[in-house]
């Protein structure tokens, strides 16, 4: 393992490191916010759990937010299912941008990416999207934590973002600590929506919580797992099978 970069933003304390097989870890406060990999796209954490709720969306994507790029390792896996998607990326740290440039290849994939507050863009943004990704999480001594309560007006501004069919998509951590926020996301979006699913990567502690305004919209956990076929090492292909998915709405 090779250190290559450490940076001391206003927002974030990163540590980027090499891997013997070459991939790059961005790691903040400990944990492991931004990963990427010369040859493989899956992970086994959170990232393939909100790639997969995004596939849900019951028709065929055209545009995308992404409230915090990070090392933009979400956007590449869908970037591989969703090739002729729009792709806007806001993320408020202008380092991590440059980071994800340097060391990820965050241009090849061929998003537009805006240096920005999330709550500042979502407060004046009159655009709509068929998909909405929440995965805004900052570090707070030796944890992290959502930079805003998850409250009924939060999710009805996130709702106001999404055209007719949209989906939103939110990333939690659900070990110790985090279970009241997590419980709380839970029943919040399911007051809101029509449809609610769960998503669970078989190697972190996290549930992506996916919703849409229409009740039955979401698409059969069995057409998420069958786009798994479409990977092309068998790495991937495993690890997306591992993906667990839960209705709960």
């Amino acid at each position: 393992m090779k250190h290559l970069e450490h940076v001391e933003s206003e927002f974030n304390d990163v540590d980027v490191w090499q891997m013997a097989d070459g991939r790059i870890d961005f790691d903040v406060t400990g944990a492991t916010h931004a990963t990427w990999h010369p040859e493989l796209l899956m992970t086994g954490h959170a990232w393939d759990a909100i790639t997969a709720a995004c596939l849900f969306h019951p028709g065929r994507p055209q545009s995308l937010c992404m409230l915090g790029l990070g090392g933009a390792t979400v956007l590449r896996q869908l970037r591989h299912f969703l090739p002729e998607c729009r792709m806007l990326a806001i993320e408020i740290d202008g380092d991590m941008i440059r980071l994800a440039r340097d060391y990820m290849d965050l241009d090849a994939l061929h998003i537009e990416v805006r240096h920005q507050d999330a709550a500042e863009f979502l407060d004046h943004n009159e655009e709509g999207f068929d998909l909405l990704i929440d995965d805004l999480y900052g570090a707070t001594g030796n944890d992290v934590e959502r930079p805003w309560p998850i409250t009924a007006e939060l999710i009805q501004r996130h709702a106001r973002q999404l055209n007719p069919q949209g989906c939103l998509a939110m990333n939690f951590v659900i070990g110790k600590g985090h279970q009241k926020v997590h419980q709380g996301a839970r029943r919040c979006l399911a007051d809101h929506f029509g449809s609610l699913r769960a998503v669970r990567p078989p190697h972190s502690h996290n549930e992506v919580l996916v919703a849409s305004q229409r009740p039955k919209s979401l698409r059969l956990p069995k057409e998420i797992r069958a786009q798994g076929g479409s990977l092309k090492a068998a790495e991937d292909r495993q690890l997306w099978e591992e993906l667990r998915t839960l209705k709960l709405l």
